[in-house]
């Protein structure tokens, strides 16, 4: 027993003392092992790594030894015995990008069930271009190398944005960066307004002081001013620790008039009483909301300092695939279940659907699809019915023709469609529909009545 031991000892020595960067996980993705080959490599003391559990999911926190894990960490494929050679680019400690190819080897048990995971990394010229991997580690590669130029370029690390429309927010959003002035977000619903809001926030210089967000939609009338009169009338130490630092106002469409003049009273004039940021959100534009009377003319010019317009997510086609990829490892987070990408034919179906309610629709199929899954991969099978079903009324054949009607009955028919359409958008916003339907609101309600519309069949 000694004996082995012993020899045991000095394997794992001549092991470490290889130049060869060389790790090792076990079945529940702990690294075990991790070479002087790796600490030279990738800067970090092995005493720091070993023990971290990794995540199949892309960090570039080159400070964070989480983040060197996670990008060490397998497909899932290989804990099912499959020898894969998966490109990456590793993280440097030192904040560097390396490409890399990292050729995995699973080692089983007598039931053949996979208990440790060698890992051999090999510094490469570019990974994109390996004609060994498969389209699902292409992505995660592709992923990795947008996230680590979107870094290194903006300083933002969270966002996925490589379409021409994302390309032109994010040098807004550098832009917004480096000053303190209102800042607004034109975008239909669920396209990430608070998310760029926050990464604005978070690397800003007020960093250190809190985001608050208040959805002016869903808070009562009665709430909302109540907390924004908190917000402006507290006096703030500024040693405290959880001083306001930006006001996060979504769907002002519905922020009362009364509530933007206490806005306006704070923090308008060379000498605002507070020094908080405010930033504003909302699906409509900014002039059509003035045009409805919905915003005082002094709070339209105060907010209109920069504006930032949001693509919906099906005018995002470059990004949509690797958003998909995002939040997939995203999902893989601090879960024992991983799934490395997505089966053939899935990320079609995705290009062709319409994403109605933007990236969080996105968000929930994923989350839907990962929970579903049994496979190391997402698959059509465990897609949510709701998203199959949109796909598959985008794909039905020719329909059944309509019965012939009289031009009189056809012309009422798509009338009151329309005003039923208009009105459902706006959510019953009567002024709103009438502008959509190129009518004045009076004669909007002349036609509700003249074809028998009530409130009640919206």
């Amino acid at each position: 027993m000694q004996r082995g031991s012993g020899r045991r000892t000095r394997l794992e020595t001549r092991l470490n003392a290889l130049s060869t960067p060389v790790f090792a996980l076990d079945a529940s993705r702990t690294v075990l092992f991790f070479n002087q080959g790796c600490e030279q490599l990738l800067e970090w003391p092995a005493e720091e790594i070993l023990g971290q559990t990794c995540d199949y999911a892309i960090d570039t926190d080159s400070e964070e030894s989480e983040s060197v894990c996670n990008l060490l960490c397998p497909p899932a494929e290989v804990f099912q015995g499959t020898r894969m050679e998966v490109p990456r680019f590793l993280l440097s400690r030192s904040g560097k990008s390396i490409p890399c190819l990292i050729r995995y080897s699973p080692l089983a048990d007598e039931q053949r069930k996979t208990k440790l995971v060698l890992g051999f990394i090999e510094q490469i010229q570019g990974p994109q271009a390996l004609p060994s991997a498969s389209a699902s580690q292409q992505l995660h590669v592709e992923l990795a190398a947008l996230r680590l130029s979107l870094r290194n370029r903006f300083r933002f690390s969270t966002l996925v944005a490589r379409s021409p429309g994302m390309q032109r927010v994010l040098r807004q959003l550098e832009l917004a960066i480096q000053t303190t002035q209102p800042v607004h977000f034109q975008g239909e619903t669920g396209t990430g307004k608070e998310h760029l809001a926050r990464a604005i926030h978070f690397e800003s210089e007020q960093r250190r002081k809190i985001f608050i967000p208040l959805n002016c939609e869903k808070l009562p009338p009665r709430e909302l001013k109540q907390t924004v009169k908190k917000i402006f009338e507290r006096d703030y130490d500024e040693s405290m620790p959880l001083e306001p630092g930006v006001l996060f106002l979504n769907e002002i469409q519905s922020l009362p008039r009364d509530i933007q003049e206490i806005v306006l009273e704070n923090l308008q004039g060379k000498a605002p009483k507070v020094h908080v940021r405010l930033m504003t959100a909302s699906p409509q534009p900014l002039q059509d909301l003035l045009d409805q009377e919905v915003l005082l003319s002094e709070f339209f010019y105060f907010i209109t300092t920069m504006e930032i317009q949001l693509p919906a997510l099906r005018k995002r086609r470059e990004d949509l695939e690797l958003l998909a990829q995002h939040f997939l490892e995203n999902e893989n987070r601090y879960q024992q279940k991983q799934v490395s990408g997505f089966a053939p034919g899935v990320l079609s179906l995705f290009q062709d659907y319409y994403w109605p309610a933007n990236l969080d629709e996105l968000i929930r199929v994923i989350q839907a699809a990962f929970e579903a899954t049994s496979e190391p991969v997402i698959t059509r099978e465990s897609l949510p019915l709701q998203f199959k079903t949109g796909v598959d009324a985008r794909s039905l054949g020719p329909s059944v023709p309509a019965p012939l009607r009289t031009l009189d009955d056809s012309i009422t028919l798509v009338e009151k469609e329309q005003i039923l359409l208009a009105l459902e958008r706006c959510r019953n916003n009567r002024t709103e529909a009438a502008r959509m339907l190129g009518l004045t609101r009076a004669k909007l309600y002349r036609r509700m009545e003249a074809l028998n519309i009530s409130v009640d069949e919206f």
